[in-house]
């Protein structure tokens, strides 16, 4: 992986920076202003946009709060560990912290353009292993830059614009920067396609596999499941039957590390305390895509289905609607790369599908297995992350069409030009329609920096556990922009102050596999036993007294130590 040779290559094709320059941009127009002061009218204090306000916090959270001690510490919930938790990303953003750089800016700023430029150098090296072609490399960073799904047809259908199209549809691509631990572990997914396609395989190539297997696993999980299926399917055609010694060897050092990585991280042991970590619920996923009004929607096909579900009985009926429903979730999901498919069918009749496109095809069909069959405990949707890198891999295949049709004979060159540039324009409608959110609408919430002086005030405070109001959906407003407080359940007192919370943010709790029932029903009726538990007390001028445990308990030991006039602060001796 010669980085100086990839640079050379981009200055020799200097139109590569056409493609490199504006998705450079555009990719930073999503991350970039979140975690950024500014101004919305009344509203003044550190803007977030999308899922920002969450998971660029809890990330934060995690840096701050879980590698002071060993094991980890769950940020959010005192007394218990950070476990069933992939964590990598975030132990990257605490060797930062260590170097007096904030979360805030290394998760909104720096590791952001990181990213990007060890993307680009490694679609490049890929690109460059499937095809050698300065038009190939093109658009192959054009499509894993910009093509999105088919989700604009369906705001077309229902409301005749692209508008709001973006957000129907969970995905990847320019969605990445959204989910950086996804991001990172693309990163590792592309060495390992690239250490594949190089087709040299001896016992360093393994414990290198085996070691970059292990940070996608650390990275995310379901990256982890998809690379280890492709890496050891590879291992089973490269020496199997031929060397089965080598394949033993190979297979056993890659499965070591990664049951190593799984048991520090994930310690399913604990995990599966509070219930399965996937639960099998076939097509739980796919369904929505034909029963959404806003979706697809097939109402008698959907009456049907759930008629001949509750027969109970096999039904050859059943099985071709669950089909329809599989091919319509893959064409809107996949969007041109759903017309790749039929690519590959010729390709297949063609004999032009080596050992690589075998392993890659196997993957793809293995993540939609995953995706189609089952849940997560928590945010039972998660699965479709599965789905995330037979997205990435099915775009090998658009670019090799695409890239075809622009390079048959010259008496077609006319009709197969048109259509590749056509299937170009139809891959970006998403890709606009994010970009306009970003760049027109204000953040959906941020912190006052009223309150980012009280959690500044904190942050100096010995080290210690925080006691706040349980959030409440009522709180929100959808008149104005609110708030951190009132828009959602977050970890952002952790996130911020770098104190760790005695209860917040439901939705980690449930994805981290932490108990959490007894505390919540505590927290509900303000039990003043908790007061014995926390170091701080963080509360709200405009909640009403009656959810206020300082007014309630009227504890002894509560010494006021910050009062803003709307936030107070407590200290409460143990």
């Amino acid at each position: 992986m010669d980085i100086n040779n990839t640079i050379d290559y981009i200055r020799k094709h200097k139109l590569l920076f056409l493609v490199i320059t504006p998705a450079f941009f555009l990719y930073m127009i999503l991350i970039f202003p979140s975690g950024t002061f500014l101004c919305f009218r009344e509203a003044c204090g550190i803007n977030f946009w999308g899922v920002h306000a969450h998971d660029g916090l809890w990330h934060s959270a995690i840096a701050h709060v879980s590698f002071r001690n060993f094991p980890f510490d769950s940020p959010i919930f005192s007394g218990e560990k950070l476990f069933g938790y992939n964590f990598f990303y975030d132990f990257l953003l605490f060797l930062l912290l260590k170097a007096g750089i904030s979360p805030l800016i290394s998760y909104f700023k720096i590791l952001p353009i990181v990213w990007f430029i060890v993307f680009t150098f490694l679609l490049i090296l890929l690109g460059r292993k499937i095809k050698d072609n300065p038009l190939f490399i093109g658009l192959f960073l054009f499509f894993n830059y910009f093509a999105g799904s088919f989700s604009y047809l369906l705001t077309l259908i229902h409301n005749q614009t692209l508008k709001g199209s973006s957000t129907l549809l969970v995905q990847p691509a320019m969605y990445t920067m959204s989910n950086p631990p996804y991001a990172f572990s693309q990163l590792f997914f592309i060495v390992l396609l690239i250490m594949i396609k190089d087709k040299k395989f001896n016992l360093k190539s393994a414990l290198l596999s085996g070691i970059v297997v292990s940070l996608i696993w650390g990275f995310k999980f379901y990256g982890g499941v998809i690379a280890f299926f492709l890496i050891s399917l590879y291992l089973f055609l490269a020496f199997f039957p031929k060397n089965i010694k080598k394949l033993a060897v190979f297979f056993s050092i890659i499965g070591f590390l990664s049951l190593f990585v799984i048991l520090v991280l994930y310690n399913p042991f604990s995990s599966v305390k509070t219930g399965s970590i996937l639960g099998f619920a076939p097509f739980a996923l796919i369904h929505p895509i034909t029963e959404e009004p806003n979706q697809f929607y097939l109402r008698n096909l959907t009456d049907a289905r759930y008629f001949l579900v509750s027969q109970n009985r096999f039904s050859p009926r059943l099985i071709a609607i669950e089909i329809v429903n599989l091919l319509i979730f893959l064409f809107f999901y996949l969007g041109t790369r759903f017309l790749s498919l039929f690519y590959v069918l010729y390709l297949l009749v063609k004999r032009r599908l080596d050992k690589f496109d075998f392993v890659v095809l196997s993957s793809i069909i293995f993540s939609l297995i995953l995706t189609s069959l089952f849940v997560q405990k928590g945010e039972w949707w998660n699965t479709i992350q599965f789905f995330f890198y037979a997205i990435f891999l099915t775009t090998i295949y658009l670019t090799r069409m695409v890239f075809d049709f622009l390079s048959v004979a010259k008496k077609r060159r006319v009709i197969f030009t048109g259509i590749g540039v056509l299937m170009m324009l139809l891959s970006i409608p998403t890709t606009v329609d994010l970009l306009n959110i970003f760049t027109v609408t204000p953040g959906v919430t941020y912190i006052s920096k009223e309150e980012m002086k009280a959690l500044t005030f904190l942050q100096k405070q010995p080290k210690g556990i925080v006691l706040a109001p349980l959030y409440k959906k009522e709180w929100k407003s959808y008149e104005k922009m609110n708030p951190l407080w009132r828009y959602d359940d977050t970890a952002y007192i952790s996130g911020i102050s770098g104190q760790q919370a005695f209860f917040s943010d439901i939705a980690m709790l449930k994805n981290t596999s932490i108990s959490y029932e007894k505390r919540l029903e505590q927290m509900k009726r303000l039990d003043c036993s908790m007061l014995s538990q926390v170091d701080y007390v963080y509360e709200f001028r405009e909640l009403p007294d009656d959810e206020k445990i300082i007014i309630k308990c009227r504890p002894k030991n509560a010494q006021k130590i910050y009062d803003s006039g709307s936030i107070f602060i407590y200290s409460l001796a143990r």
